[in-house]
């Protein structure tokens, strides 16, 4: 179950990282702050990384 939510955590960050090349501005609101734009994509990118890290580790388990 947890690869199934470590997944579509995956999913949600690639989405929206490629939402804001299509959506957006020059801004991002990151949990209520405007931010540069590539700022946020560098957030939800590094978000990304971590995800794609606990599931890579978690697939070794198995």
């Amino acid at each position: 179950m947890r690869k199934v939510l470590l997944i579509i955590g995956m999913a949600a960050a690639l989405i929206t990282v490629v939402y804001s090349f299509f959506a957006m501005g020059d801004t991002g609101s990151f949990f209520g702050f405007e931010i540069n734009i590539w700022i946020y994509r560098f957030i939800w990118l590094a978000l990304f990384g971590f995800i794609l890290n606990g599931y890579i580790k978690e697939s070794k388990k198995a």
